[in-house]
């Protein structure tokens, strides 16, 4: 009896595995395939990427397929053209250094428009008297000592008159410290370029 029961339990799971054999020989085995890159019109491009019909138009994105009037767009292209710009953005933003003369477009703009800057602040600060240009400065200066070497002019005979008593040694000596205090007077436009020379000199070492 135990034996019937076995064989029967056998000739089922015989029979059961037939079956799914044979409905897995009728499944038919399809090979993988390229997925066909998707195409969309200018409308629906434009709708997708939340841009309008011009700012698409300046990407420069040629259509994929033309059917009558109408031009259809691949998907692969169009995000193919955005990468492609932002490396050429990311390269003019950072320039590769061993390329020509290595200027970065960014900051050089920056740079200029700090040097305008700069500028205008000059200009304000002339316009209300707390700045003397440099080609202004010599020729002031230069009047002041032609004003000083007038009154040093007059002075030997001024204290001679104050103090009699001064004897001719005297005089020669207070002649001489005149003469030396005019010779610097008329040289104050040198001594004021090489003074400006000395603090540009100290700037630059110190920077």
């Amino acid at each position: 009896m135990a034996e019937s029961k076995r064989k029967a339990r056998k000739k089922q799971s015989e029979t059961l595995a037939e079956k799914v054999g044979k409905k897995s020989g009728n499944t038919k085995q399809t090979a993988p395939s390229e997925v066909r890159d998707c195409l969309l019109n200018q409308r629906q491009m434009c709708e997708s990427l939340s841009v309008t019909a011009p700012g698409f138009a300046r990407w420069g994105v040629e259509p994929t397929e033309r059917v009558g009037n109408q031009a259809f767009y691949s998907v692969r292209d169009v995000v193919d053209n955005r990468v492609a710009a932002a490396l050429d953005r990311q390269k003019l933003e950072r320039p590769d250094p061993d390329d020509g003369d290595g200027l970065n477009p960014v900051l050089e703009q920056a740079r200029l428009a700090k040097e305008r800057a700069d500028g205008l602040a000059l200009k304000n600060k002339q316009a209300r008297g707390e700045l003397i240009p440099v080609e202004i400065a010599g020729p002031l200066f230069g009047k002041i000592a032609s004003e000083m070497a007038a009154v040093l002019d007059a002075l030997e005979a001024k204290i001679k008159r104050r103090v009699p008593s001064l004897t001719a040694t005297d005089m020669e000596f207070i002649k001489a410290e005149r003469v030396r205090a005019q010779n610097a007077a008329a040289d104050v436009d040198r001594l004021l370029d090489e003074l400006l020379d000395e603090i540009i000199g100290a700037a630059d070492t110190g920077s």
